[in-house]
């Protein structure tokens, strides 16, 4: 077996940017594995490693297998039979926020997790010296094995189980998923009245600069926490011809009001 052979499963957002600090401070010796050829291939050419689009062609007893690819696809992953002799008892991780440790025990005794807390794009590689790492595994000496990869890749390697995991994942939403499309709801509103999008870039930086250091509930504000009744039934207004999001903001503009009063 080859030291230090890793094999990826996936090549998507999350596994392409783990597979490029992997390379970087850990091991040349990576092979890719996609189940689409074009998609293998393409991240195995910007890594210079080799790459299998058939499961079958999946190297044999690697240091450590790691299957990032969608969290609904993992269960059916876990039950391939080709994949459980091809990894033959070695150590199989996941990347996903939302799904059991326990879910790769059909391929192997020796499994966990290995969730980088980020959000990932193809187009732009991450550097994870400050990205969270959450590992889980199987036993104290998987989790050793895990806390080794991940510390020479990042700075911050925590100790996290599933349950926890399950809750920072939907933190996570909330913070960056519910947080982005708040934003694209701004760019549209400035849009359609040809005001450019840049203009609140300031407000968003000071935002996001302030919760670097107070609890973000403490620094809320806005009409809702003023409850400034007239200011919500002016933007209401403003919103007449478009009902969903004036369902999002007075549901949101209620719950910032309960939580200040």
């Amino acid at each position: 077996m080859p030291e230090n052979q890793i094999v990826i499963i996936g090549a998507g957002n999350v596994a392409t940017n783990l597979a490029f600090a992997l390379k970087k401070h850990l091991t040349d010796n990576i092979h890719i594995h996609s189940r689409t050829e074009k998609s293998a291939k393409q991240l195995a050419e910007k890594l210079h490693c080799p790459h299998s689009f058939k499961i079958e062609n999946i190297p044999e007893e690697a240091d450590l297998y790691i299957i990032s690819i969608r969290d609904d696809a993992i269960r059916k992953m876990s039950e391939s039979k080709v994949l459980k002799e091809k990894i033959d008892n070695n150590l199989v991780v996941h990347t996903a926020g939302s799904m059991p440790a326990n879910i790769l025990k059909p391929l192997s005794e020796n499994f966990g997790v290995f969730y980088p807390l980020q959000t990932f794009s193809k187009n732009k590689i991450l550097d994870f010296k400050n990205i969270p790492i959450c590992i889980e595994a199987s036993s104290g000496f998987n989790f050793g094995k895990l806390l080794k990869y991940a510390s020479q890749i990042s700075n911050d390697v925590r100790n996290i189980n599933s349950e926890q995991r399950k809750y920072i994942h939907l933190a996570a939403v909330f913070a960056n998923n519910f947080t982005n499309r708040m934003t694209g709801i701004a760019e549209e509103i400035l849009k359609e009245q040809n005001i450019d999008f840049d203009i609140l870039l300031p407000l968003l930086q000071e935002t996001f600069d302030k919760i670097k250091k107070e609890n973000p509930n403490k620094i809320q504000t806005g009409p809702a926490v003023r409850n400034d009744t007239k200011v919500l039934e002016i933007h209401l207004n403003l919103l007449e011809n478009k009902p969903d999001l004036q369902k999002i903001y007075s549901f949101v503009s209620k719950n910032i009001s309960e939580k200040a009063h």
